[in-house]
């Protein structure tokens, strides 16, 4: 692999230029502290995750290993603020962004992390990175991997990159057997070890919620429908129903979308909003709640949920919604995450394709039949737990432990 390094250099030296403040690049070389720190001693192991849905399934299998292995600790970097920023005080682990992909860059990073093991949740794997943790003998372990195609770096047509994932990789870890056919169909032996997501799941069930917005529930006097993770497209596309009969809680996937989120629902004049930060809990016929790292506190005070995304790549996490007894909406685009099928099959997961879906939907919120069918789905997500033991093995197996 000679060509990706060189490129590489080129085209991250040049963002490093153009880079705006605020900017995704800005934000990583920020954080860049821990070039001045001394090297990281003893057994470490680094997760990596793309961004916070990535790392809520990776952390109980990160937590159940720091537990059995006490003489350990851990660092966990992030590709995207949307995970970094709500999770960069997180106990058990140093945090950091995720170095950019050069190759001093990479080597910078694991002198200081000094890892004895890495683990990838999901994807997110750059060539630099693993090519320098191939040729140091750190082993990698890829967890909850899906594979609905080949992905692009195991492509044939790339065979110098193809040989660094081949080489690089000590396990593939897949949720399904689909996904290990699929792998092994691009020439790739993987294993099937579940999806840790359900763990993450099971974990959250019967959360206290947040003081504050406990006491935001107990001012309202219509029930609540909470949009988790929204994205622009999801509030516009809500706009067209009549809403009136519901205190509608909008939580922003990206924070600085929260007031174009406010000005597309325009049903809501000036003085039927309130912001969660600004104002004292009362009655509200829209609550915006532009805080990081509360939504899974939020589902068990909802009466209906839609989960933002389904009109951009994918839905975000549900079964934080489901594992409180929640059925949620979403928008069309859901299946590409592995438990979406699932959960649109036994109906724990409602796909919207246009207003009467959504109209139906709303509908059902608060009938008894509707609350059944959420009591059902949380125990079915409690049924599915176990994938974590699984994962834990093959990264005691990697290192030998």
């Amino acid at each position: 692999m000679i060509v990706y390094p060189i490129l590489s250099n080129i085209v991250f030296g040049l963002w490093r230029k153009v880079a705006k403040a605020g900017s995704w690049m800005a934000k990583v070389q920020s954080d860049d502290g821990w070039k001045q720190h001394t090297p990281i001693s003893g057994k470490v192991i680094w997760m990596h995750c793309a961004s916070l849905g990535e790392f809520e399934m990776g952390r109980p299998v990160l937590e159940l290993f720091l537990q059995k292995h006490t003489d350990w600790q851990a660092v966990v970097t992030f590709f995207s603020p949307s995970g970094y920023e709500p999770r960069k005080r997180y106990s058990k682990a140093k945090v950091h962004y995720l170095p950019i992909d050069t190759p001093s860059e990479v080597n910078k990073w694991l002198d200081y992390a000094n890892p004895s093991l890495t683990v990838f949740v999901r994807y997110d794997i750059w060539p630099n990175h693993l090519n320098a943790l191939r040729k140091r003998g750190i082993p990698s372990v890829v967890m909850a991997m899906s594979a609905p195609k080949t992905p692009w770096y195991l492509h044939r047509t790339l065979p110098f990159i193809r040989k660094v994932y081949k080489e690089g990789i000590h396990t593939w870890g897949v949720i399904s057997e689909k996904d290990a056919a699929n792998m092994s169909l691009a020439g790739i032996h993987s294993e099937v070890l579940g999806n840790p997501k359900y763990d993450y799941a099971a974990s959250l069930a019967g959360k206290a919620s947040i003081e504050k917005f406990a006491a935001w529930k107990k001012s309202q006097q219509k029930p609540i429908l909470l949009i988790g993770s929204a994205h622009l497209e999801d509030c516009k596309a809500l706009n067209g129903l009549d809403l009136s009969g519901f205190s509608t809680w909008v939580v922003p996937h990206e924070i600085d979308e929260g007031e174009a989120m406010k000005t597309a629902l325009s049903q809501f004049t000036k003085d039927d909003a309130a912001n969660s930060i600004t104002d004292k809990p009362k009655a509200t016929s829209l609550l915006m709640i532009p805080e990081f790292g509360v939504l899974s506190g939020l589902y068990s005070l909802a009466d209906g949920v839609i989960i933002g995304g389904g009109y951009g790549k994918a839905t975000h996490n549900v079964l934080e919604a489901t594992v409180q007894g929640k059925i949620a909406a979403s928008g069309p685009n859901w299946q590409k995450i592995a438990e979406n099928h699932e959960l649109v099959e036994m109906g724990y997961l409602i796909p919207a394709q246009n207003e009467s879906s959504y109209r139906q939907y709303l509908q059902r919120i608060g009938t008894s039949e509707f609350i059944a069918k959420g009591s059902e789905a949380q125990q079915w997500v409690l049924s599915q737990k176990g994938a974590s033991e699984k994962i834990l093995k093959v990264l005691e197996q990697a290192v030998q432990l």
